[in-house]
């Protein structure tokens, strides 16, 4: 998947377990622990006899969104869990590192039209609903 500039553009990976999948296609949520990893990669456009702004990937890490499915909300007073998700960002240079502090400031205003789809934007992913 290509985005538009910002903090999310260029060319999205994203990794589950398949058990993960079949779940999300049976019951319209992930199952508690299912895990989602968003891989982002810088882009480029040029052009080529197969057409003009032609995006491609550099091969050059951008970010990973990960998120972690918690069904239980067992994690409250934890700033980085909530409404049934771990959220997580980590950058190249230091990917041991969770740069979001809290989800709610972090992450949430972004999946907020994906609320209805369990906080994900399962419309950019077909095997969902295969």
């Amino acid at each position: 998947m290509v985005c538009s500039d910002g903090g999310a553009s260029g060319f999205h990976h994203v990794y589950t377990e398949r058990e993960s999948v079949k779940y999300f296609q049976k019951n319209g949520v992930f199952p508690d622990g299912a895990v989602l990893v968003k891989e982002l990669l810088v882009s480029e456009a040029n052009n080529y006899t197969t057409g003009e702004g032609v995006h491609s990937a550099n091969g050059e890490y951008k970010q990973w969104f990960v998120m972690v499915k918690d069904s239980q909300n067992r994690f409250t007073d934890n700033p980085v869990w909530g409404d049934g998700w771990g959220w997580a960002l980590f950058k190249p240079g230091n990917t041991s590192k969770n740069l979001a502090t809290d989800y709610k400031k972090d992450c949430l205003a972004c999946h907020v039209p994906a609320k209805g789809t369990d906080w994900i934007y399962t419309q950019a992913y077909p095997a969902l609903s295969e």
